[in-house]
């Protein structure tokens, strides 16, 4: 038998909330952000994160709309909306059939496996970077002043559902946090003169720091690390995307 769904239709209210919500300076007065699609919706619930609101396109798949009916009995607002709506309030290219505006995540102590990011401001880097952290059972990642916001709407998508499996530190001042990790090594990557990657594998507790790819870890900061790191390479070009770099050394780092 096929289920029935009765949710209402998307209200104006509703729709401009998760179209303010494209814009900081509204997610901070709501303490709301949005997830898009499927997977990523599900990775959140799974982790005990539920929507305040869900906004379902009219022609969702049978998966969708059972995870919206799910989401109405945990106690969202889920409406249903056109396509054309769905376009409106979100600014991805292809949008999904499922768009939740969730609460801000809580922060937790750090861990024992830590990135931070100095001034990577490029949401599809961080999210990336976030990602990436997960899949190598990194802790914590750290974003330091000048970094795109964990909240914006392409880093979420970037993060492809790892947001909930990892811990995310946003609008960090790095100076404090190295002083909390600081019984531990700080490893700073920088694009020429530090050790091989290898040369740091096996620790048990650390901190690692990337810098932007225009202006690198700040010498402020690098002056607060134990270790500087290169991966190596190069034939010319002058650095590594931030979010590669990252995936190297989150790669090498963990390595036994």
């Amino acid at each position: 038998m096929t289920p029935q769904y009765n949710f209402p239709t998307l209200s104006q209210k509703i729709r401009k909330l998760f179209r303010d919500l494209q814009r900081s300076g509204h997610r901070e007065e709501h303490r709301l952000f949005v997830a898009e699609g499927l997977h990523c919706c599900q990775d959140l619930v799974h982790a005990h994160v539920i929507p305040r609101f869900v906004v379902v396109r009219g022609d969702a798949s049978a998966h969708v709309l059972k995870l919206a009916e799910h989401l109405a009995d945990l106690g969202a607002e889920v409406y249903i909306g056109a396509a054309k709506d769905v376009d409106y309030i979100t600014d991805a290219v292809s949008p999904q059939d499922i768009l939740a505006a969730f609460p801000y995540l809580h922060d937790r102590a750090l861990g024992d496996k830590v990135i931070m990011l100095d001034a990577v401001a490029d949401p599809g880097n961080v999210g990336t970077i976030i990602r990436t952290a997960a899949w190598f059972g990194w802790t914590d990642v750290v974003l330091g002043h000048g970094s795109a916001d964990v909240y914006n709407a392409k880093v979420i998508r970037s993060t492809a559902g790892a947001l909930a499996r990892i811990n995310v530190h946003r609008k960090a001042d790095l100076h404090t946090v190295i002083k909390q990790v600081s019984d531990g090594p700080i490893i700073a990557a920088v694009a020429h003169g530090g050790i091989a990657p290898e040369q740091c594998r096996g620790l048990l507790r650390f901190a690692a720091i990337i810098g932007s790819e225009a202006h690198g870890v700040d010498d402020e900061l690098l002056h607060l690390c134990t270790h500087r790191i290169t991966i190596p390479g190069g034939n010319g070009i002058e650095s590594l995307n931030a979010a590669i770099a990252t995936a190297l050394l989150c790669y090498e780092l963990t390595r036994p």
